[in-house]
Formats: structure tokens, C-alpha cells, sequence
């Protein structure tokens, strides 16, 4: 990682696999961590398909500010939020960086030992080793994500939806 890039924003790069411990735990890879005692806080997410989404403290606060505005008397919405609220863990790295997966976590994304983490930049993504193997993006695919988060930088969310779909 790059816990600290100057601006104090999170950066994760790279691919680290592990074997859970019986305790249900792994730990962050040393340069994902700070040095910084009790800055290790993270939240653990049910991710898209059978991913899991582990955001740091800070960028999950600011998500929550956001979650905030949504009316409790909205259906949908009230539903989305009590499943994936039902389903978040709040995670305190211990002293090693090690910290255990639920097991309704380890259900969702068909974890039993072996565990996959993926720098996704900004998050880490937590993956069963060959599910992530069949959902992974071919490297063009991915070129021409990069190209297109170049061209329209302001307009993420679109730029994606758009290279995935050709």
C-alpha cells in the first residue's frame, strides 16, 4: 500500500494469498498497514457478486454521511441498507495486522481456507482464490478502462459501465 501517499489518502496495490488460521483470521500484508497504533480500522463489506469490499475507517465515514441522507421510509432503500448492514463487520487489525472473517462473510464469498487480497486502489478486495480467477478482467479489457478513466476522468462510474460493456 501505500497507507500514507503525501496527501494521507489510501492507496492498495498488488495480490497477497493466505490461509485462514483456525481462528477464521489473516492478516493485512505489512505495507497495506500503518505504523500508527489503532489507525488499522477497516469495515468488511459484502462485494459485488462474491467479493468482499474492505474500506478504510475514513473512506467508510465518508460513505456514511452519505447513507445518512437516505429516508428510513424508503422501501428499497431501507432494505439494500439492513442487507448489507446486516452483513458488515467492523474490523480492528490487531498488532500482526490479523483480524477474523465472519462466517456469514466467509459464506457470502465461499471462503473455507484459502483467501485472496487484492489491492483495488483505493479498497482491498477479499476473494476465494478461484472465484476470483473466473471473474478477474482480461489485461485489455482493463487497458481500456485506464483509457477511458483518462479521457473522462470526472465520470467514473460511467467510464466503467461503458468499457464493460464494449
Amino acid at each position: 500500500m501505500t497507507v500514507g501517499t503525501q496527501s494521507g489518502e489510501f492507496c492498495f496495490l498488488g495480490e497477497h494469498e493466505y490461509t485462514l488460521d483456525k481462528q477464521r483470521r489473516l492478516a493485512l500484508p505489512k505495507d497495506w498497514r500503518s505504523d500508527t497504533p489503532g489507525s488499522n480500522h477497516f469495515f468488511l463489506l459484502p462485494g459485488c457478486g462474491t467479493s468482499l469490499q474492505l474500506v478504510p475507517g475514513p473512506m467508510f465515514q465518508e460513505l456514511l454521511q452519505k447513507l445518512r441522507k437516505v429516508s428510513f421510509a424508503d422501501a428499497e432503500a431501507s432494505v439494500a441498507l439492513a442487507t448489507i448492514g446486516s452483513m458488515a463487520q467492523e474490523v480492528n487489525c490487531d498488532s500482526q495486522g490479523r483480524f477474523a472473517l465472519s462466517p456469514k462473510l466467509m459464506s457470502h464469498a465461499a471462503i473455507t481456507d484459502k483467501v485472496l487480497l487484492l489491492g483495488s486502489v483505493t479498497t482491498i478486495q477479499v476473494w476465494e482464490p478461484s472465484m476470483w480467477h473466473q471473474h478477474r478482467m482480461d489485461s485489455q479489457l482493463g487497458l481500456k478502462v485506464m483509457k477511458a478513466l483518462h479521457e473522462r476522468p470526472d465520470d467514473l462510474t460511467e467510464v466503467f459501465r461503458r468499457a464493460i460493456k464494449g
